[in-house]
């Protein structure tokens, strides 16, 4: 069957007019953007979604909570469908717990553009272009996805169908788990398999795009298939750190797929890490902070970053910042130093761990080699997350790493555990350094 290249968006756990929690006191000008941040992650999405010239918009779930009743959300969501709708562009959604099918239905007009996909048992529709298929688009596993409902031919996800190229949605709180790249059932007693077993399925079966749900950025690539997850659109705590989007997909002629992240998240939430030591200075903290605020780049239109930093040491310095004013000054002396950088605003948060303090001198038993580990984990401490970062791209770019066979380690290297890594190398540096 002939294919057509085309690209779509995908975006997932909107959660439009949810609070954002744990951002400390925010100056009046940032509490309004606080409030408007999921909306404006929205209209981000949908103006990806005209400005890349999409042919449709994928939601796999958590759009909106009913509960909330939130009047504004559902008029956003209704004023965005008719703009996508102006440039001929669908949308299929994917209901999720907190934004199931009937919550859809009661609380939301949708316009002939928007397509409710229902349970695995909903049968595929079609994408056409030029009265011609371009794509086949299939609910393959929901929250409510049950074994007990299925027919002898099964459901649809268990059914091979023909299309150019096959689309599968696993909505937002499918009872669903990866282990090493695989579907498992949750491990709780008495969980059903059943969305394991499909997911399984539409792999077998060649699906060529599975668009995951959760809200957690992912991608698992397999022989035929590739699952992915763009991530929720706006973090909406210190959770969930970086840039975040949706994800524009490109799909060439011969079906192969590439996906960019797009960053439409206006708040940007940033976790860092520095140790400091007795002979440190304020102006000596303020330089190291604003360097590793330099090796973070905003992304498109972020406005604000709400960045923690967790300073731990011994001495007068860390003493002295338990006082406000004392932060105040501190953060100031940041933003001096990084004036003429791209602008975004930032706000830090401050967390103090006090290391027990260090007798001088060498002491019984120990070697010269144990300013080395301390040294090390210092570096692990501070740099950890953006060495791993590296690494793991240095690896992913080698072009042995192209080749077809190494599919399945590229995938354990996109999803290595990081705690297991520094585990992993505190171990191996306390038996070497010390």
């Amino acid at each position: 069957m002939s294919r057509q290249g085309f690209r779509f968006v995908h975006a997932t756990c909107l959660c439009l007019d949810e609070h954002l929690t744990g951002t400390g006191p925010l100056p009046g000008e940032f509490r309004q953007l606080a409030e408007d941040a999921t909306f404006l992650a929205w209209e981000g999405v949908v103006d990806t979604c005209i400005n890349a010239q999409a042919e449709f918009l994928l939601l796999t779930g958590n759009s909106f909570h009913p509960r909330s009743n939130s009047l504004r959300a559902r008029v956003a969501l209704e004023k965005g469908f008719e703009k996508l709708a102006a440039h001929q562009i669908d949308v299929f959604i994917a209901p999720g717990h907190l934004d199931p099918l009937s919550g859809w239905q009661k609380g939301v007009h949708l316009p002939g553009n928007v397509t409710l996909l229902g349970t695995e048992d909903h049968e595929p529709v079609a994408v056409m272009r030029d009265q011609r298929v371009l794509a086949s688009i299939m609910t393959i596993a929901t929250p409510d996805s049950d074994e007990t409902r299925w027919n002898g031919s099964g459901p649809a996800a268990l059914t091979r169908h023909q299309a150019p190229f096959r689309i599968g949605m696993v909505a937002a709180g499918t009872p669903l788990r990866w282990v090493q790249g695989r579907p498992q059932a949750p491990e709780q007693t008495g969980s059903s398999a059943a969305a394991a077993t499909l997911v399984q399925a539409a792999i077998d079966s060649g699906t060529d795009y599975i668009a995951l749900g959760e809200g957690i950025p992912c991608s698992y690539e397999f022989a035929r298939s590739l699952a992915h997850d763009p991530g929720c659109a706006q973090s909406l705590s210190r959770h969930v750190t970086g840039s975040r989007g949706c994800s524009l997909v490109n799909v060439d002629a011969a079906g192969l797929i590439t996906i960019d992240s797009v960053a439409v998240a206006p708040i940007r939430w940033e976790d860092r890490t520095l140790t400091i030591e007795n002979h440190h200075k304020l102006k000596d903290l303020a330089e190291r902070m604003a360097l590793v605020m330099m090796e973070a780049t905003p992304d498109n239109d972020e406005r604000l970053w709400i960045v923690t930093w967790r300073v731990t040491g011994t001495g007068s310095l860390i003493d002295s910042l338990s006082d406000s004013e004392r932060q105040r000054e501190l953060w100031k002396k940041v933003e001096e130093e990084l004036t003429g950088e791209r602008a975004v605003r930032r706000l830090y948060r401050l967390e103090r761990t006090h290391l027990a303090a260090e007798t001088t001198g060498p002491q019984p038993g120990e070697s010269g080699e144990s300013g080395l580990l301390r040294e090390f984990q210092v570096v692990l401490q501070e740099s950890g997350d953006q060495l791993l970062d590296q690494v793991r791209r240095d690896l992913l770019e080698l072009d042995w790493m192209k080749h077809h066979d190494m599919r399945a380690l590229r995938e354990v290297i996109q999803q290595i555990s990081r705690p297991g890594v520094f585990r992993r190398a505190q171990a191996a540096a306390a038996r070497w350094l010390e």
